[in-house]
């Protein structure tokens, strides 16, 4: 409280005594909890006025602060913010927790961060990214950014040449800005973006903005992956390492499908209406498979030409015991599962995945053996490697990226087949399938057939990485054959089998 000011006074004195410097209510609330710091009014309308240099397009911001925030005072001295029951930075020292935030990026980083906060991290993050770096914040809560602005002194950071602000109120108009700068900001420089996420602000974001929202969760769990599995992938690798070594790559099979027709096959609910059909393709068709649909292939007397494997779990290995490789191409990333090498006894290819960090000590390798830009899902790695091989067109099957008939799988799959054996009166097989599809966040895509469809959020993320890798091919044809699921953007649907041969061999048709 500040000195010579009495609560017992009433909130009327209180207010006349103050009016200069408060307001609103908000901001009085603000300097009762700040303590002996007074709010300082100056800096917001100097921060204003320089944010424009960083942020052209964007509107107002509300002038006030809102009653769910609340200003700390650090043990440092500094203000830090508690947004609603999310603390933003350190009670104890913010400035020494921002240089934390930033200590792993490298000189020439192109950042992509989400969270604005105080603005602590974000002076850290330009100095450790340097003169040839480039920072783009976005900031969603438009009350946790007014309370910045009246809180700390920003105009430095907003004049930085290699500073961008996106925010504001309309969730298309923020999308494109964002699609715009990010465009902007990896021109040319696509291998140094680093994506960040200012945690405490991610858990602020408000409700207005559910798409963005989504894109950004999606965005969190791919970066988490190495997170997750990161020892798991390092103790593939050390054990692949004699087998990697002594391996083709993938650029000995470049172009080596040229002049043929490719199908991926993967393990949708959508492959049981196609599967009757696919032993028809096998002498004019480059025929490879996910790992998941290996065993149903083989199982329907269907060899298929490649299969593929990048999943670092035991559960991969699984997929190969007992089927044997026959003419099957295995192509692998260095960590793959081990006892998928291990089981598979036909010949194996190996692909690194381009800025993978396990990779930076085998250089000579990556160049010489080949690498993929697509990760995540064995289908995106796949796709990537038909398209390497030269074929045209190619027909995904199976590829659903979505619970078509409310279902995770084929009928046909070793996952289904183990739900069977859960089937109970109470538990029917359809419910399991249900309850599979509600262990990760769910939204709704467009159908093939033009409604809505339930997916989560890792499937949509492997739907965009397909369409990202169609996009980047525009001299591929991809057509999506026979599914139920997902509509796949530059991907036309084909309704039946029999339309396989007429595209292919007679594309004008």
């Amino acid at each position: 409280m500040r000195r010579g000011c009495s609560l017992e006074e009433g909130p009327i004195n209180f207010l006349k005594q103050f009016g200069n410097e408060c307001k609103s209510i908000g901001d009085m609330m603000v300097m009762m909890q700040y303590g002996d710091a007074p709010l300082d009014n100056h800096f917001f309308e100097k921060n204003i006025q320089s944010l424009k240099t960083c942020a052209p397009q964007s509107g107002n911001l509300p002038e006030t602060l809102s009653g769910k925030a609340s200003v700390i005072s650090a043990s440092s001295g500094q203000p830090t913010l508690r947004f609603e029951n999310t603390l933003l930075h350190s009670s104890y020292d913010p400035e020494k927790e921002a240089h934390q935030f930033a200590e792993k990026l490298k000189p020439g980083a192109r950042v992509c961060l989400y969270g604005f906060g105080l603005g602590y991290h974000l002076n850290t993050v330009l100095d450790k990214i340097g003169p040839d770096g480039y920072l783009l914040v976005i900031e969603l809560n438009l009350d946790i950014l007014t309370a910045a602005l009246k809180l700390r002194d920003q105009t430095a950071l907003f004049k930085d040449s290699r500073f961008r602000l996106v925010y504001g109120t309309d969730e298309a108009e923020v999308s494109r800005e964002i699609a715009n700068e990010m465009e902007r900001i990896t021109e040319g420089h696509a291998d140094a973006l680093e994506v960040l996420f200012h945690a405490p602000s991610f858990k602020c974001i408000p409700e207005t903005f559910p798409s963005l929202t989504n894109a950004l969760e999606v965005l969190l769990l791919e970066r988490r992956f190495p997170a997750i599995f990161g020892t798991l992938e390092k103790i593939n690798y050390s054990l692949n390492r004699k087998i990697v070594t002594s391996s083709p790559g993938i650029n000995i099979l470049k172009d080596s499908g040229k002049g043929k027709p490719g199908i991926l096959v993967s393990a949708g609910p959508s492959l049981d209406l196609m599967l009757p059909h696919l032993h028809r393709t096998q002498k004019e068709f480059v025929i490879a498979c996910v790992d998941t649909a290996f065993p149903i292939l083989v199982e329907n007397d269907i060899q298929p030409d490649f299969t593929f494997s990048l999943d670092p779990q035991i559960d991969s290995a699984g997929h190969f015991i007992d089927y044997p490789a026959g003419k099957t191409k295995l192509v692998f990333t260095p960590t793959a599962n081990h006892n998928v090498l291990k089981n598979f006894s036909g010949e194996r290819y190996v692909v690194f995945k381009e800025g993978h960090s396990l990779a930076k000590d085998s250089e000579p390798d990556v160049e010489e053996k080949g690498t993929t830009r697509a990760g995540g899902s064995v289908a995106c790695l796949g796709l990537d490697m038909l398209i390497h091989f030269g074929c045209d067109p190619i027909f995904l099957t199976g590829q659903d990226c979505a619970f078509s008939g409310n279902r995770y799988y084929s009928n046909h799959s070793q996952f289904n087949k183990q739900l069977q054996g859960k089937i109970t009166s109470m538990a029917p097989l359809g419910k399991l399938h249900q309850e599979k599809s509600r262990e990760k966040k769910q939204l709704s895509v467009i159908c093939t057939q033009g409604n809505f469809l339930l997916t989560d959020q890792v499937m949509y993320s492997y739907l965009r990485t397909l369409e990202y890798i169609i996009q980047a091919n525009p001299n591929t044809r991809v057509f999506n054959l026979y599914s139920h699921g997902a509509k796949i953007e530059q991907a036309p649907v084909l309704g039946s089998a029999s339309e396989l041969k007429r595209r292919t061999f007679f594309p004008s048709i």
